[in-house]
């Protein structure tokens, strides 16, 4: 599990285009008779996700995909494996204030514990102790003075909404920029203790253009 937990940040990167995240995708065929692009806040399949990383890997660059994308890879890769895991769509608060809108995960160790597991690091906490340890049935959870609260947590048998969360259809409204917010980053920065991988190494077009 450890493996998993560290692969999974390890490998994947985050999506940045000139200075802030995006979520652009784009298929062309018959070089562009045929176009397509999705420009919403598109969700990756766990398989999609593997695919830019093994078409990168030629030329030494590692995968890509944003913080639902990267978690939703990690619960499928637990999954396969038989080990329990939840992905979590939800948002994360401070005092009270939304940050943005946001994916993670949940999953046991091997002593049964469960954990909260963030994607977008830039590096591996500790395992297992760096994965703030949390109650299952709770609907949210404290990572210092971060909350992630979850409207949906779910796996390949089960699905739960939370009633106590915001309203889910806020993530639609608010849209990439609403939910890819510089100042999300920061606080999950500051609780976690780790740079999230875009506040990694930040270029100029990054402190100048992304809020």
């Amino acid at each position: 599990r450890e493996d998993i937990c560290n692969f999974v940040i390890s490998a994947i990167d985050y999506p940045m285009v000139r200075g802030i995240p995006t979520d652009c995708h784009r298929n062309n065929w018959f070089s562009g008779l045929c176009c397509h692009k999705i420009t919403l806040d598109y969700w990756q399949t766990a398989r999609e996700t593997l695919r830019t990383l093994r078409l990168n890997k030629r030329d030494g660059k590692p995968g890509y995909g944003d913080c639902e994308d990267v978690s939703l890879l990690f619960t499928a890769i637990f999954l396969a494996l038989h080990f329990s895991a939840w992905e979590c769509f939800g948002y994360v608060l401070e005092g009270g204030q939304i940050l943005g809108g946001h994916g993670w995960s949940i999953f046991n160790d091997e002593n049964s514990i469960c954990r909260l597991y963030e994607a977008t690091l830039s590096e591996p906490p500790a395992y297992p102790s760096g994965y703030p340890k949390i109650n299952p049935e709770a609907t949210e959870w404290q990572v210092g003075p971060l909350t992630y609260q979850p409207f949906a947590k779910f796996n390949r048998g089960e699905y739960y909404e939370n009633e106590e969360a915001e309203d889910p259809l806020k993530a639609l409204r608010i849209g990439l920029r609403g939910k890819e917010t510089r100042k999300k980053h920061e606080a999950i920065t500051k609780a976690w203790g780790i740079k999230t991988k875009p506040l990694r190494r930040p270029g100029l077009l990054t402190k100048l253009r992304w809020r």
